[in-house]
């Protein structure tokens, strides 16, 4: 695994992904957390969301979730409680997104996992 292993997503935990695009970073932490845990994907754009779905179909344990981030409202009934929120927003309020879902899905002790872009 070459340290990857220690990213605070281990075997059988629940990861939230947040900008899952068409699932290619995706599909490595399905492959790092393993069969016995869940990938919830939230994608916004329909376009990257139907490969994403294509990912899914061969990852049994990913969840690909069409929907905008700024509203987990709207996809509390397919998230439970998760171990590790990963944020590969590119949003200019995406503390504030992450922060929306981990009040809704993370767990107290849970890790938040940031994918900073910052512009020139």
């Amino acid at each position: 695994m070459g340290g990857v292993d220690a990213i605070h997503m281990p075997p059988a935990s629940r990861v939230l992904y947040l900008g899952a695009a068409s699932g290619t970073i995706v599909s490595h932490v399905s492959d790092i957390v393993g069969l016995e845990s869940l990938v919830y994907s939230v994608e916004f754009s329909h376009r990257s969301g139907r490969d994403l779905i294509i990912v899914a179909k061969k990852r049994t344990n990913i969840v690909p979730i069409i929907e905008d981030a700024r509203h987990p409202l709207k996809y509390r009934m397919l998230v439970g409680m998760v171990d590790t929120i990963f944020a590969d927003v590119a949003q200019p309020d995406q503390a504030r997104i992450v922060s929306l879902n981990a009040q809704h899905f993370g767990r107290m002790a849970g890790i938040l996992l940031f994918q900073l872009r910052l512009s020139a």
